[in-house]
C-alpha cells in the first residue's frame, strides 16, 4: 500500500505507536525467561515472517520501522532510539 504525500495529517509518534500495537510479538522467550514484549530487545529477539507483499524483515523491530516509513521524508521524532538498538 502506497501513501501519497500529504494524504493524511496523523503525528508521527501515532502512527509509531500503533504500529507496535499492530505487531505486538505476545510473549517472548528473552534471556531465558518467557516474558510480555515491552521493551525494543523483545521486539529483537523475535523473528519476523514474510508478509502478504513478500516483504520479510529480519526481526520486528525492523518490520516496524520498514512499516513507517511510508515515504522517505517522514521523520522519526521521538524514536532515534530505535536506530541505536538496531
Amino acid at each position: 500500500m502506497r501513501v501519497q504525500a500529504g494524504a493524511h495529517k496523523r503525528k508521527p509518534n501515532g502512527i509509531l505507536g500503533t504500529l507496535c500495537r499492530e505487531l505486538f510479538p505476545r510473549m517472548v522467550m528473552h534471556a531465558g525467561i518467557l516474558e510480555p514484549a515491552y521493551t525494543w530487545d523483545h521486539y529483537i529477539a523475535v523473528p519476523d515472517a514474510e508478509d502478504r507483499e513478500g516483504r520479510s524483515f529480519s526481526n520486528k523491530v525492523r518490520r516496524v520501522v520498514g512499516e513507517f516509513w511510508v515515504s522517505r521524508r517522514t521523520i522519526l521524532v521521538n524514536s532515534y532510539h530505535i536506530f541505536e538498538t538496531l
